[in-house]
């Protein structure tokens, strides 16, 4: 337990805070990379975390969201707790639970979590003729701020994954600087778990009730939250197949590696289905056994 700060923990959970702030808060301020800068929020939290434990992780939430409602808005606070600050140290506290090492609950809450927070979100907004109108207001003063003038069917497709976007963003960063993170401590020799062997993950088996059920609710209430619901619960998937490409990939050729990625961005709208198709066959179809942790 961390009694004051002649502890290396609470040193380096509040530590991790504060860089994270001053990450989002050079990014808020227009800095030159901020918005670069802004996706990697997550990593000092997500350092601390693994380096250091639970605690730390949920420390260095803490002192960041102090030094933003202080420094910044309230809004500045809501965006680094719900988007970066909070799901980084709930993936550490998945990963790192005592019941032994496994991907299963943090891949899970990649999907979850963006699901449970669109729920919320539309409840709060239910009252006042629901979430659609407010994403569909949102687009639309976006496009104006770029110069854009979109179509109501344009805007009507964007809003329809607006929420989508948002949550494919956040998992794919939350992803990518807990696997940098994780490599940059275990160079060192201080993660507190060993590499996960992210190829081999695989879901829960309830995890396929929640998107099934989220696939019937789409096909009969249709609209963009019920559409968005079922998008970011396939996102596991997603990560699953681009595990899995990566892995066979990296095996072969670098380059087939470069120019999957390259594939990847470039037509993401045809690739993303067709990774969450592979991560479904990773899933149930491939059922080899992980190799041992290193």
């Amino acid at each position: 337990m961390m009694k004051g700060f002649d502890n290396p923990a609470a040193l380096a959970g509040s530590a991790a805070g504060l860089v994270a702030a001053l990450m989002l808060m050079w990014a808020t301020r227009g800095l030159p990379l901020g918005s670069v800068l802004m996706w990697f929020t997550p990593l000092p939290i997500l350092l601390a975390g693994l380096g250091f434990g639970t605690t730390p992780a949920w420390v260095a939430a803490g002192v960041g969201a102090v030094v933003l409602a202080v420094s910044v808005n309230i809004a500045a606070t809501l965006i680094f707790l719900g988007i970066f600050a909070v799901p980084a140290a709930l993936l550490v506290s998945l990963f790192l639970r005592p019941d032994g090492q496994s991907l299963s609950l943090p891949l899970a809450s990649l999907g979850l979590y963006p699901a449970a927070a669109l729920l919320c979100l539309a409840a709060w907004y239910a009252p006042s003729g629901g979430l659609e109108p407010v994403m569909r207001e949102a687009v639309e003063q976006g496009s104006a701020r770029m110069g854009l003038m979109l179509s109501d069917g344009m805007v009507q497709a964007v809003v329809r994954v607006k929420a989508a976007a948002v949550g494919f963003w956040m998992a794919l960063t939350l992803s990518a600087n807990a696997g940098i993170a994780q490599r940059i401590l275990a160079r060192r020799g201080l993660a507190l778990r060993p590499n996960p062997a992210t190829a081999f993950a695989r879901m829960p088996g309830w995890y396929l009730v929640l998107v099934l059920a989220a696939a019937l609710a789409a096909a009969v209430l249709g609209g963009a939250v019920a559409l968005s619901l079922l998008l970011l619960l396939l996102l596991p998937f997603f990560l699953m197949g681009v595990a899995g490409a990566h892995g066979r990939l990296r095996r072969q050729n670098v380059w087939w590696l470069a120019a999957f990625y390259v594939v990847m961005v470039l037509f993401l709208q045809i690739m993303a289905p067709a990774m969450v198709g592979l991560g479904l066959y990773e899933q149930w179809a491939r059922r080899a056994s992980p190799p041992p942790q290193t």
